[in-house]
């Protein structure tokens, strides 16, 4: 499996970066589930490089709460929680709409990339198994925003919560109604931004966090009932 660059997106600066993105969607896709192990070697085989990278990979990974890595066990993926949602769902409402709220007129090239975006949204939005492809869509824009921020220190801070959040974003969008929502709340952003309104801009990417957020507490909570449902079944 190669390691590609998506034009249009910030490349990412090392071959460990690369793959930790690449093993974190595997791990929003449900390949790896929860306390799951991830082997160095079949990661270092899959993408067909030393297993040193991979190790760098999941220290990465484990920086942003995504895996643990334990002595002489490896790295597993860590547990979903709710506590955690709603403190870096919160922290990443307030990053991204303080840095949308400084954003002066953006360039007709830019907003065109955000528009492209934004329609393969609405597009996704409307088929039903679209979820995987919705949050790389997704993503994709949000990793534009902050790289028209002209602040490198804040691009990785947003880098790293986006890695945190990636599994509850999934949950956010778990079903077709969200996503359609979610679709147009991107597209109300996007005509902010076009109209100068950087506090209208900002309000509406606060409101997409902030739904995903509840979206994904709500679905943990029924996972957790459901559990704790068949658990006390004989």
């Amino acid at each position: 499996m190669t390691l590609q660059t998506r034009a249009g997106v910030r490349q990412l600066q090392t071959l460990p970066e690369q793959i930790a993105e690449r093993i974190l969607t595997s791990i929003a896709q449900g390949e790896y589930a929860p306390g799951d192990r991830i082997r160095e070697e079949s990661v270092a085989e899959c993408f067909e490089v030393s297993r040193g990278p991979v190790r760098e990979a999941l220290r990465i990974l484990e920086k942003d709460s995504v895996v643990c890595i334990l002595p002489n066990r490896g790295a597993h993926v860590t547990q979903l929680s709710i506590k955690e949602v709603g403190d870096i769902f919160e922290i990443r409402r307030d990053l991204v709409g303080a840095m949308v709220r400084r954003f002066g007129r953006r360039s007709d090239d830019f907003l065109a990339r955000i528009a492209t975006e934004v329609g393969e949204l609405e597009r996704l939005a409307r088929a039903d198994d679209a979820g995987h492809a919705f949050l790389a869509v997704s993503h994709r824009i949000a990793s534009l925003l902050a790289a028209c921020s002209g602040n490198e220190r804040l691009t990785q801070i947003l880098a790293s919560l986006a890695r945190q959040t990636r599994r509850y974003a999934k949950l956010g969008l778990a079903t077709a109604a969200r996503r359609k929502e979610s679709a147009r709340t991107w597209r109300a952003m996007l005509e902010a931004l076009e109209a100068g309104d950087a506090d209208r801009a900002a309000a509406a990417i606060e409101s997409l966090i902030d739904a995903s957020r509840d979206e994904a507490i709500r679905q943990l909570q029924t996972q957790a009932i459901h559990s704790t449902t068949q658990g006390d079944t004989p």
